[in-house]
């Protein structure tokens, strides 16, 4: 397990493509840093953020990538795609959604990092590629990325092994909570595993919630 590669990002405008007749602002298409770069428990020096209501701050300082998962986006999109423009700061090697639990406790490099949820995709995403269904594709196979918060400030570097400092106690993966946010109705068996977190954002409770409900607003992630 390894740090494929470091992303940091300016603002940037996206004009309107071939199906996506939008133009907005983000901090989605990050470049690869072959240096070192620091990071506060804010995030990572140098990295801009569009949209703070839903993006960065604590529980979202750092987001992470696996590499496996742009074969799999590739082949959705019939095309080749640049790393780091999913939005990611982490581009990881051998760990996925299927292998990280929420709480998990990671160091790369000097910095120490606490899984504390799940991406959840946005409109932006379907923007950047140009691709009306992406966002709804990335929702539905949970294949999200995840982010982290910060527990000691430090600095890392591409190629940097990742260690598993601590494993959570409820074992529950990124995965699991992505099914359980998309059919909930059907997850219920998760729920047990769900309600004994005690390391996952707040706030996710109430998302839940709402979803067994189908008044949750997922407008966010409508089609552009």
């Amino acid at each position: 397990m390894k740090l494929h590669s470091l992303h940091i990002g300016k603002l940037q405008r996206v004009e309107e493509g071939k199906n996506i007749k939008v133009v907005f602002e983000t901090g989605m298409l990050k470049d690869s840093i072959n240096g070192e770069v620091f990071c506060t428990q804010m995030g990572f020096i140098g990295d801009c953020v569009s949209d703070t209501k839903n993006h960065g701050g604590l529980e979202k300082a750092v987001f992470a990538n696996s590499l496996q998962n742009y074969a799999i986006w590739s082949k959705y999109l019939k095309k080749d795609m640049k790393i780091g423009f999913m939005g990611e700061n982490l581009c990881i090697d051998g760990l996925d959604e299927n292998k990280v639990c929420v709480g998990d406790i990671h160091k790369i490099g000097s910095l120490v990092l606490q899984v504390s949820q799940p991406r959840k995709p946005c409109f932006k995403i379907s923007g950047v590629w140009d691709d009306k269904g992406f966002t709804k594709e990335i929702f539905k196979t949970g294949l999200t990325g995840w982010y982290y918060r910060v527990l000691e400030a430090g600095s890392t570097k591409r190629g940097d092994e990742i260690e598993i400092v601590k494993k959570d106690e409820v074992c529950m993966s990124i995965m699991e909570v992505n099914m359980l946010f998309y059919d909930p109705k059907n997850h219920l068996n998760l729920m047990d595993k769900f309600k004994r977190l005690k390391t996952l954002s707040s706030g996710w409770e109430s998302v839940i919630a709402k979803r067994i409900k189908g008044v949750y607003d997922n407008s966010y992630m409508s089609e552009l």
